[in-house]
């Protein structure tokens, strides 16, 4: 039966499926053991944290294949592989970041809360990567991080994903957007890319363990929002902007 606190549709409605989630469950902790010790080592033996990226990629795709997601993108002929980009997601389960890496053909490097430096294997590989790791309770520090790591890479056509609500929906429904990755747009003039995620949420709720697997996910990338040469004071309406663009291509019950 499902809790109130459960939409029927997010409940499991075989056992199979069940036992499907359960082996899913078990295949995400030994794949992410065995790859992430490989990346780290590999890391640590180069110095060169591509490894972690690659290996990341072939993480999140092999999750993506064993949970049984098929995974649409839509707009890459937005954008120009050759830019850098700062990325403006909404966010509603922990496999956001694994369809977005799976499918996107893109460098994506993410912000990250240094709370996660506390998990086995992935805080360390996490660590030693390229991705973006700050204190959200030091905010003057996590600017300071994120502009001097975008400064480093800015002309190596990547994007920086942010998740602009700041922590994953609990209703599906798309909150505030925080202006951090707007900030650093403006002071880098990088262009902003609002980014919908849809479906993720069903794979596996907030507060939830068992994934329930099997499934589609849409991905949609809106044109790019130049903000070069656009006043600082602007910040508000262009966060504003680019959370009208995420609603608008968002599907609630994709």
């Amino acid at each position: 039966m499902t809790s109130a606190e459960e939409p029927a549709e997010l409940s499991f409605q075989h056992p199979l499926r069940l036992l499907w989630g359960l082996a899913a469950d078990v295949f995400i902790f030994v794949w992410t053991l065995v790859l992430g010790i490989t990346a780290i080592s590999l890391t640590l033996v180069s110095r060169k944290p591509v490894f972690i990226d690659i290996f990341a990629r072939w993480w999140c795709r092999g999750i993506v294949k064993v949970c049984g997601i098929e995974v649409e993108v839509r707009g890459m002929e937005h954008l120009d592989r050759s830019r850098s980009y700062v990325l403006l997601s909404n966010h509603l389960s922990n496999f956001d970041i694994w369809c977005t890496i799976a499918a996107l053909p893109l460098p994506v490097h993410f912000v990250a809360k240094k709370e996660l430096l506390k998990i086995p294997i992935f805080g360390q590989a996490l660590a030693i990567s390229d991705h973006i790791v700050i204190d959200r309770g030091n905010p003057e520090q996590a600017v300071e991080v994120i502009n001097r790591r975008a400064g480093k890479q800015i002309d190596e056509g990547f994007c920086i994903l942010f998740y602009a609500e700041g922590t994953r929906s609990q209703h599906g429904k798309i909150g505030p957007f925080k202006k951090g990755g707007t900030v650093l747009a403006l002071r880098t003039g990088l262009p902003l890319v609002p980014l919908s995620v849809s479906g993720t949420r069903k794979f596996l709720p907030k507060r939830s363990v068992i994934i329930r697997p099997g499934g589609k996910v849409l991905l949609v990338l809106d044109p790019p929002i130049e903000t070069e040469g656009t006043p600082f004071e602007q910040r508000d309406a262009l966060t504003a902007r680019a959370r009208e663009a995420v609603i608008r291509n968002y599907v609630e019950d994709y």
